[in-house]
């Protein structure tokens, strides 16, 4: 469906995008996995749940950075 789409030069550079907004998703898992494993690992730390807030918010911006690109692709490929 894609190629009915994109002509085959415009392919390769939606398929760069993709890739980097994939990348960007995977570090939000990591990031977010990071800040559940603080809790896991620290949980009778007294500044462990600041550490884990920290830390999961920092995903959070970065899941919606992460999706707000991937809408950005979707309305591109589109035009």
């Amino acid at each position: 469906m894609l190629e009915s789409i994109l002509g085959s030069s415009d392919r390769h550079f939606w398929d760069e995008q993709i890739a980097a907004n994939t990348e960007m998703f995977r570090q939000a898992d990591l990031l977010d996995e990071a800040a559940y494993k603080i809790i896991e690992v620290d949980n009778g730390s007294p500044d462990a749940w600041a550490r884990f807030t920290e830390a999961k918010a920092q995903a959070d911006r970065r899941r919606t950075d992460a999706y707000r690109d991937w809408m950005r692709i979707k309305r591109a490929m589109k035009e």
